[in-house]
């Protein structure tokens, strides 16, 4: 609690009678100045008294446009506040934001003048979570003043703290650069060494090799133009990282071994083709993108970052694929066309309609457009994914998936051999083509 100016010079006149009264012997000063003392300390008394009750009065209800939001997006809020004033206290409430996010715009506090009847204040505002997770609110800040004195109590009752926000990571989804020049775009991926083809001319700018300029162009426009060139180039392949779930036990020690694994074949790959890039997923999660990494310090201090256990807010659950499904219901109709027991029959029609049943209502997860749309940023021909093998391995099928539709090889690296999962999951891809164990 802080005193304000006006208690302040009453406590140094009290002080001061008080003391005088003492060397004065005299006890009118002396009555005179407890008078002020206890005047004070009866206003002390007063605001205790009505700031517990404005503080037990005040209620907070929050609603959110959407929940969970992915990291980085930005969130709307409506708060409504409510409580009791009190005369001569000027009350300020302020909604306190969730930890590591950012305010965008908006009001977040409420400022009142002195009126004992009760009242009720709505205010919106938008903040962007930067960190994922599950965040709670960080409560209510109740500023309380009046002439003599002036205090702050922080609510961190659990209904000040509700909803409980939960935050998804959010991959690098953004389009892959193209290459515009004098009006014309390109995206193709372009060799640092000359060759054969001229890909396209741009204009000079300072740090260019003169060797790359086409004088004859340069003469004809009056301005030097570099020639930009095209050539065959080996790219270098795509790790991707399946991290295990944080909410199950998971083997530290293979866990431990895949981090080693994973951070020699990175450096391997930057000093081979000059850069890598790596796909860091839990489950049906995009973690992170680590894309064209040159520097190899830089690389794995990403890593070492995002290379732990992380928490999954999606869960497949051992969905299928809906690419076996349709080929499970083209098995059982070969096996009806082919079958004339009555009970064989009656079982594979039912298996049929099953299957027919879920590819009605099941569409395509978010997850594998996600996969799609991070690997259009890069250009590679092969994919080595690296897992412990252990839990629910759908996602595993989705990622291949959308790397055998872009005619890349895919090699599985399964840590540990002896776990139980592994048997299932390489028995889960064993009828997929282009897989390597």
């Amino acid at each position: 609690m802080l005193l304000r100016r006006c208690t302040q010079g009453l406590s140094l006149i009290s002080l001061l009678l008080i003391s005088c009264a003492l060397i004065l012997d005299d006890m009118a000063v002396l009555l005179a100045g407890g008078t002020l003392a206890m005047g004070i300390l009866g206003q002390y008394l007063l605001f205790d008294n009505r700031l517990r009750e404005i503080v037990t009065s005040v209620e907070i209800r929050r609603s959110l446009n959407r929940n969970p939001v992915r990291k980085g997006t930005t969130l709307q809020v409506a708060s409504t506040i409510t409580f009791r004033g009190s005369s001569r206290m000027h009350i300020q409430v302020e909604d306190l934001l969730p930890p590591n996010t950012i305010l965008v715009d908006g009001v977040i506090s409420v400022t009142t003048s002195p009126d004992p009847s009760s009242q009720t204040h709505q205010f919106n505002y938008r903040i962007i979570p930067v960190i994922h997770g599950t965040h709670h609110f960080s409560g209510l800040s109740v500023h309380v003043r009046n002439i003599f004195f002036e205090d702050t109590i922080t609510l961190t009752r659990e209904s000040d703290r509700e909803p409980v926000l939960s935050v998804q990571p959010s991959g690098l989804f953004a389009a892959p650069v193209s290459d515009v020049s004098g009006g014309t775009m390109d995206s193709r991926k372009m060799s640092v060494w000359k060759g054969v083809d001229i890909h396209s001319l741009r204009e000079y700018t300072i740090g260019d090799d003169l060797s790359h300029v086409d004088w004859k162009i340069s003469a004809k426009h009056d301005k030097i133009f570099i020639r930009k060139y095209s050539g065959v180039m080996s790219h270098p392949p795509l790790i991707i990282v399946d991290l295990p779930w944080n909410g199950m036990p998971y083997p530290e020690k293979d866990f431990n071994r895949m981090v080693s694994d994973v951070t020699g074949m990175v450096k391997h790959t930057i000093q081979t083709y000059q850069y890598v890039s790596v796909l860091l997923i839990s489950g049906p999660n995009i973690l992170h993108l680590i894309r064209e990494e040159k520097n190899i310090s830089r690389c794995i201090s990403a890593l070492q970052e995002w290379m732990h256990p992380a928490e999954r807010f999606v869960h497949f659950y051992r969905m299928p694929d809906r690419s076996d499904l349709r080929s499970h219901v083209r098995d059982i109709e070969n096996v009806l066309q082919q079958t004339t027991d009555t009970r064989t029959l009656a079982f594979y029609e039912l298996l049929r309609d099953r299957y027919l049943t879920i590819l009605q209502y099941q569409r395509a997860p978010a997850f594998s457009g996600q996969v799609a749309r991070t690997l259009s940023q890069l250009l590679m021909s092969d994919a080595y994914l690296f897992s412990l093998g252990c839990g629910d391995s759908s996602h595993i099928r989705h990622v291949v998936r959308q790397l055998q539709s872009r005619k890349i090889r895919v090699h599985i690296r399964i840590v540990d051999a002896t776990l139980s999962g592994t048997s299932s999951i390489r028995a889960y891809l064993a009828d997929t083509r282009g897989v390597r164990s």
